[in-house]
């Protein structure tokens, strides 16, 4: 399933719970399963941005897997500039 597919699935059970169609002992786990797929559903769309994001940024000629340095720290407290 990708991520469509899990955001559907989800809205399905829960509608399906929200109306009625399900006993009441169904419903912990169908609401269960509802939440389940709609968080994978959010894990799909992040991985889907993270991929964009990065396929945009080769596009642009910037290399996003090279770390980034890391910021000079500066000492306010050193005397020796003084």
């Amino acid at each position: 399933m990708n991520g469509i597919d899990h955001f559907k699935r989800a809205e399905e059970l829960a509608e399906r719970v929200a109306s009625g169609r399900v006993s009441e002992y169904d419903q912990a786990t169908y609401a269960a399963l509802a939440q389940t797929h709609a968080t994978l559903a959010l894990a799909a769309a992040t991985a889907d941005a993270t991929s964009f994001k990065r396929a945009l940024a080769k596009a642009n000629g910037v290399d996003v897997d090279q770390p980034k340095p890391a910021p000079k720290l500066v000492n306010l407290l050193d005397d020796e500039d003084a």
